[in-house]
């Protein structure tokens, strides 16, 4: 598939290419500046040589027909410098004989000398030889221009000493300021390409760090994407990755869970089946020991009938364990009829207040209004039974979690279409590691615990078409919430053991609508 122009503008092999012409455009603009400004100071410079050396030639020629000397010349006409310093153009304006005396200069000192005296080692152009003193000092020798004129009183020649020492500093200036111009350039392009590269690589990195994450077995987090480029595009395929192999992590977990699960169950319902028969024998040989060895005596006979009844309050116990492990994977088969909630949730409170004042626990129960738009009153159809067994469940759990004393409350409000009942207490709460598998089978906090409860008791409200909730905080208490639906659906689906347990755990429930 084609990119469109605005994905191809922020393609990173786009970004790459716009950068180092950007760079390139930079440097040359920049050198060009550079140059230019070299170039015209040098120019100038020319300018003002030839400019000099025009007004030297121009001065020595008014001479002749003035009778003026040409210092005098200097001095009235005033635009040229003339002397021995380095920092004038021209150093000598000589006016010869034919004897080759000087009759004019510049210098008064130099009238009526040799002019190769006053020349020294210098000598006309086009091909000056350098001084000796010259090439010691480094500096380029004088230059003369040197041209005859005729006049009345005959031949004369006019001699200009050009000295080409501000050029040359000029030039060695604009050489330092260039090289100097040229490393800071340099300095701020390779700046400005670190800077670039980081900013260019530092995705690759995040990738390479999270490729080490996942390598080592971390699937819990994502890469951050703040790119259009395939750099982003990258990442958003590296985190579709990462939600695969979440999920085909959480999968394997389930699976081995169920494995667990299963093979556990296996085992407990053969142990099951082989422990309900001996349970029946037992049963039956009590019956018959009550009735045919009672004591006599009325005493005896009233310890011997409550020690009988303990035992088989006990076989119907263990009776109870049994039906829990050979129930808990089948259909559900509802009994349903009209009740009134607040009435089984006092039951329920009836049974458990007697141990809880053992262990000084409070048992309270309130009613909260309505919902808005809800109808009044707590009824509902529901398995009696089963709905029993379920908050009784709930409530014996949070009664023995608080074996130093506590308050369980339980609380009822009516809604459009269900009951909501909380149960709450201020026990010790539910480590977060165990929070997501109370609802496991098999999985129990206590050391005499079968693991069965909470499951069934999911399992059964989940069968009304309700749900139940839980939310704990260590040292604070727990919370749970059954949510059961006035009219429940028929034709409750089975549910096969292991079953999955897929459980909101840890939000605080907010009471849901009618």
């Amino acid at each position: 598939m084609g990119s469109s122009p605005f994905n191809l503008f922020f393609s990173f092999r786009a970004r790459i290419v716009l950068f180092v012409m950007l760079v390139l455009f930079a440097t040359i603009l920049a050198l060009f500046f550079i140059n230019r400004h070299s170039e015209g100071r040098i120019a100038s410079l020319v300018a003002e040589h030839n400019r000099d050396t025009s007004l030297a030639v121009d001065l020595a020629q008014s001479s002749f027909p003035s009778g003026t000397y040409i210092y005098d010349l200097i001095q009235r006409d005033g635009r040229l410098r003339v002397g021995l310093d380095e920092s004038h153009i021209i150093h000598r304006i000589l006016i010869a004989a034919e004897d080759g005396r000087v009759i004019d200069s510049s210098e008064r000192t130099d009238i009526g000398q040799p002019v190769q005296q006053v020349l020294g080692d210098l000598t006309p152009a086009p091909f000056p030889k350098p001084s000796p003193a010259a090439i010691a000092d480094g500096h380029k020798p004088e230059q003369v221009l040197a041209y005859p004129v005729e006049t009345e009183k005959g031949r004369r020649r006019v001699v200009i000493i050009i000295s080409p020492h501000r050029l040359d500093e000029i030039v060695r200036e604009e050489e330092r300021e260039r090289w100097i111009a040229i490393s800071i350039l340099s300095l701020l392009l390779l700046i400005t390409v670190s800077i670039a590269s980081w900013r260019f690589t530092r995705p690759v990195k995040e990738l390479m760090d999270a490729a080490r994450r996942v390598s080592a077995g971390d699937f819990d987090f994502s890469v951050t994407i703040k790119r259009r480029d395939e750099m982003g595009s990258l990442a958003r395929t590296f985190n579709e990755m990462l939600a695969g192999l979440r999920a085909k992590q959480e999968l394997e977990e389930r699976l081995q869970r169920a494995e667990r699960s299963a093979m556990a169950g296996r085992i407990a319902a053969g142990v099951a089946h082989e422990i309900r028969n001996p349970l029946s024998f037992i049963n039956l040989s009590i019956d018959y020991m009550r009735n045919k060895f009672a004591p006599v005596t009325e005493v005896a006979r009233d310890d011997y009938t409550r020690l009988i009844d303990n035992i088989k309050g006990e076989i119907a116990r263990l009776n109870q364990i049994v039906s829990d492990f050979l129930s808990f994977g089948r259909p559900a088969r509802l009994k349903l009829r009209e009740l009134d909630a607040r009435e089984l949730v006092d039951d329920v409170a009836g049974l458990v207040r007697a141990k809880a004042e053992q262990q000084g626990v409070r048992v309270s129960v309130r009613e909260v209004s309505s919902a808005e738009g809800a109808p009044p009153g707590t009824r509902l159809s529901a398995d009696v039974e089963q709905i029993k067994t379920c908050f009784s469940n709930i409530a014996i759990n949070a009664v023995q979690a608080m074996q130093d004393g506590g308050e369980l409350t339980i609380t009822l409000q009516p809604q459009k279409n269900n009951i909501r009942i909380e149960f709450s207490d201020n026990g010790p709460g539910i480590a977060p590691e165990a929070l997501g598998q109370i609802f496991e089978p098999y999985f129990s906090t206590k050391e005499t615990g079968i693991g069965l409860g909470l499951p069934l008791t999911k399992k059964l409200i989940e069968d009304h078409g309700g749900q139940i909730l839980v939310n704990s905080e260590v040292g604070m208490g727990t919370i749970f919430t059954v949510i059961l639906p006035r009219e429940p659906a028929v034709a409750a689906q089975p549910v096969l053991l292991p079953q999955a347990v897929q459980n909101p755990v840890g939000i605080r429930c907010k009471p849901a609508s009618g």
